[in-house]
């Protein structure tokens, strides 16, 4: 029998190929044949120069994670970071399982509840604010100045945008003040409570508390490491960029710089849409279609867009897979120690 979430994970994995398969490939009049020829053509050594930019854009990842965590080092930073994304990219449900599968090694490396519950807090949040930034700042000052057409879906983007980064802005305030929290966590009690009562349900709910207790765990490391906390974002975004436009470039596309910023941030905004696991089909058929749309020639694009998601979402799951792996054998050599006499991981 089938549940209702794998049922859902498989429309999702459905509309991801359709999407990559079909309207992709119509949608550019690029077959995929042809896009596979242009990366096939790659040089080896570019393809080690790319795969170099994504390893730096994942470390720089790391100094946001090691803040959000205190005494969590920089490599099992990574392990988490890679061993949660490639959950997120092939389960049903991925980024909840991602999640789960995180608070689990958390734990192992002597982590309490309440501080794995603020780290996953605060770096969402973190990378929500980073990748709404570029459609509400930088893209709009790129088409002040260079004069390139957003189009007509950058209306309806930028306003989903704004209303995202309100909600952020909230989260922010609760994070960072007691008051906040306390206050919030009233408003949406009470909203909760009367929704129940309409629908005349005997729970109750305690958000208020919730939230008081969660801004205890978080505050302190927002307040003190807000700086690192954005410095790895911001790295980690400016790394992506780099390895997009790298990516365009040794494909044979010749678009700007700044066009490809604003394709950049479309991706971005696509990547928070949690239709398809890893957001498979809709990131590539819709950074695709931006940059097209923006002036560039459909064949070097498609490859070029290919060949930025193998990297940033396919590398990402063989390496998670790895890691994963490799833990589940130190924690199996682990809890062996003890009894057989041998080294403890």
């Amino acid at each position: 029998m089938i549940t209702t979430t794998t049922g859902r994970w498989l429309i999702g994995v459905c509309l991801a190929l359709g999407l990559l398969v079909v309207a992709l490939p119509m949608g550019t009049g690029v077959p995929w044949a042809s896009a596979w020829s242009v990366v096939a053509a790659v040089p080896a050594l570019e393809l080690v120069g790319l795969v170099g930019l994504w390893v730096l854009g994942l470390l720089s990842h790391t100094i946001t994670l090691t803040a959000a965590l205190p005494s969590l080092t920089h490599r099992r930073a990574l392990t988490l970071s890679l061993t949660g994304s490639a959950v997120a990219n092939v389960l049903p449900l991925g980024g909840a399982a991602g999640i789960a599968l995180n608070g689990r090694m958390a734990r192992t490396w002597g982590y309490g509840a309440d501080q794995f519950a603020a780290f996953t807090v605060i770096t969402n949040v973190w990378d929500v604010l980073t990748k709404l930034a570029l459609p509400l700042t930088v893209v709009p000052a790129i088409a002040l100045v260079t004069g390139v057409s957003m189009g007509p879906a950058f209306g309806p983007a930028l306003l989903g945008s704004l209303g995202l980064a309100f909600v952020c802005g909230v989260i922010v305030a609760v994070l960072s003040r007691a008051s906040a929290a306390s206050w919030i966590g009233g408003l949406l009690e009470r909203c909760v409570l009367g929704l129940l009562r309409i629908v005349r349900s005997p729970r109750r709910v305690r958000l208020r508390p919730a939230l008081i207790d969660l801004q205890a765990s978080c505050s302190g490391l927002v307040r003190t490491r807000w700086m690192r906390l954005s410095l790895g974002m911001v790295l980690y975004t400016a790394l992506l960029f780099l390895l997009l436009w790298a990516c365009l470039a040794v494909t044979g596309s010749a678009l700007a710089p700044a066009v490809v910023l604003v394709g950049f941030a479309v991706e971005r905004l696509l990547t928070l849409v949690g239709l398809t696991p890893g957001g498979a089909g809709v990131v590539e058929v819709g950074l695709t279609g931006a940059l097209v749309a923006l002036g560039g020639a459909s064949a070097s694009i498609v490859a070029g867009v290919l060949l930025y998601r193998a990297l940033t979402y396919g590398l990402e799951i063989p390496v998670g897979g790895v890691g994963l792996a490799v833990w589940l054998w130190r924690r199996r050599g682990a809890r062996a120690g003890p009894v057989t006499g041998g080294a403890v991981a």
